[in-house]
């Protein structure tokens, strides 16, 4: 339990030096709907100062070491955020002692969640909660019913917010109004976030001859080819240079056109002048799902179109065409999604009508690699790389339990040497009472009183020195220990007698396949890169 103060008339033992306080902050962008005095004093900025002045003001909070956990701009309906996660981990490994926030909803808004937290987690692993606004310390007070009631409220407000939010933005698109989100590349904002989009001069020609050559005949693979060989930008190759501040190309290596990109543009009705909103809805916070088309918001010549009906309507029958294949027999490879061409940094896909299956890079002419390597040799090569490593992993773990095992020991030794000096402390303690007893009582002379007496204390100095090193050797165990009993992520490979997609997602973040037959593997896992 933490130092911290008093708990439902119960003094708490002292805690380890280990723990800390933590201060928690969050704003959302919810708080917009409360006005500009509401959010500024709501801000990450404000909140800190009122918990470093409530800190300061606590000798007992200002003694302990603090870190900060901060939630900008996220909801507090759902406890699936970044900082709030880390702190409860945090909570979960016993490093805090209290928690600190400016008010409840601050914490979250889901009262039944918080309530939990607040009456039935934190107390049961020793943390202190208190939060600054609503004059609540749960080593002062008891979560009663007003607590409850406060956190209600604060859900309830979210709800209703979260429809109101919806509701607002249904309407903002039946009115066909910019949303946020991307534009369409060809189209720029017009005068305001009500006006409708305008055609980009230079993106929209881009558009058009896409159309015109999708209408000629071309596959969507030619039509990338062309745009390649005549260099014309992508949509994120012209957003960056064309002033998006931050923008990250997807691809580091090369920007090139792509067939399902040239496909996503020729499918797109935007470019016909046809407003398309709603194609997704938040089931709740962190999750979105898929819309059917019935429940799409369309509007029907709502801004200027770039392509007339008659081109829009060629390169759909082409796209038809091309698309109309017969069944074909997928080989489902563990690796799918992960590897990538090492020219041109994009994803390579499988041949599957091929005798033997095979990785391609399908860039063709804009990559000019034309990397294959056979998918059964990528998989294997790969497979055996993993166990090689895994091996050598599992060889450094086993002496890693070795040195567990060795600390665990000493580790109980020296906790009994302490236990032992303990004793002879109090001892120390004891017969210094007695003596003085005894000389009070004329038993002995003043000068065997006090020559006794500081034979004790040097006694008693001797075990305080040891007690002393003992208690530093302690916490370098603990220190030492944590450091071996950190995980690294390779607890999949327990067990693992199969090369399985779920496997690579663990362990690969991406595979690059070079010249004559060469292999990089990027790993995710920091051990497997370091072998």
């Amino acid at each position: 339990m933490c130092g911290l103060g008093l708990r439902r008339g119960k003094r708490v033992t002292a805690m380890s030096e280990e723990r800390y306080l933590a201060k928690y902050l969050r704003i959302s962008e919810d708080d917009d709907d409360v006005g500009e005095s509401k959010r500024e004093s709501n801000s990450i900025q404000n909140q800190r100062k009122m918990l470093d002045s409530y800190i300061a003001a606590h000798e007992e909070l200002s003694n302990y070491p603090v870190r900060e956990f901060v939630d900008d701009g996220i909801s507090g309906v759902s406890f699936q955020r970044p900082g709030i996660r880390s702190l409860l981990e945090e909570v979960r490994r016993y490093k805090v002692c209290c928690i600190v926030v400016k008010d409840l909803s601050r914490f979250g808004r889901n009262y039944i969640e918080v309530g939990d937290y607040i009456e039935q987690i934190f107390p049961f692993v020793g943390v202190r909660f208190i939060s600054v606004a609503d004059h609540f310390d749960s080593f002062r007070d008891v979560a009663g019913i007003d607590i409850g009631f406060k956190n209600l409220i604060h859900d309830l407000y979210s709800r209703d917010l979260s429809a109101k939010v919806k509701a607002s933005i249904k309407i903002r698109q039946k009115k066909g109004a910019y949303n946020g989100g991307g534009i369409p590349f060809g189209y720029q904002l017009g005068g305001g976030k009500d006006e409708p989009f305008v055609p980009d001069p230079d993106a929209a020609e881009i558009v058009k001859s896409i159309f015109l050559l999708a209408a000629e005949g071309n596959t969507t693979s030619m039509i990338a080819d062309r745009l390649n060989q005549e260099a014309v930008p992508t949509p994120g190759a012209y957003k960056k240079s064309h002033g998006g501040i931050g923008y990250c190309l997807k691809n580091e290596k090369r920007n090139l056109w792509r067939a399902a990109q040239v496909n996503l543009i020729l499918r797109n009705e935007v470019y016909r002048g046809t407003y398309i909103a709603h194609k997704l809805s938040t089931v709740r916070p962190g999750v979105v799902q898929k819309n059917g088309e019935t429940e799409y918001v369309m509007l029907e010549n709502h801004h200027e179109r770039l392509v007339e009906e008659d081109l829009f309507q060629k390169a759909q029958k082409v796209l038809k065409l091309r698309g109309k294949t017969g069944k074909r027999t997928e080989y489902e490879s563990a690796l799918k999604g992960k590897v990538k061409c090492g020219c041109c940094g994009y994803s390579m896909s499988i041949r599957h009508d091929a005798k033997v299956p095979y990785y391609r890079c399908w860039n063709g002419k804009g990559c000019g690699s034309y990397q294959k390597i056979n998918v059964e040799l990528l998989e294997g090569t790969v497979w055996n790389i993993i166990r090689k490593l895994a091996e050598a992993y599992w060889k450094r773990d086993a002496r890693r339990q070795d040195r567990k095992k060795q600390m665990l020991f000493a580790h109980n030794v020296a906790k009994e040497n302490k236990k032992l000096l303990e004793t002879k402390i109090e001892n120390c303690r004891l017969c210094r009472l007695e003596l003085y007893d005894q000389w009070k009582e004329g038993t002995i002379l003043k000068e065997e009183y006090i020559r006794k007496k500081e034979e004790i204390s040097v006694r008693e100095a001797g075990h305080r020195d040891k007690l002393e090193q003992i208690d530093k050797a302690l916490k370098e165990f603990v220190s030492r220990q944590e450091e071996l009993e950190q995980t690294n992520g390779l607890a999949v490979l327990s067990g693992a007698e199969n090369f399985t997609k779920e496997l690579v997602d663990e362990l690969i973040e991406r595979v690059e396949v070079h010249a004559e037959d060469r292999v990089e593997i990027e790993w995710k896992i920091a051990d497997f890169a370091e072998e």
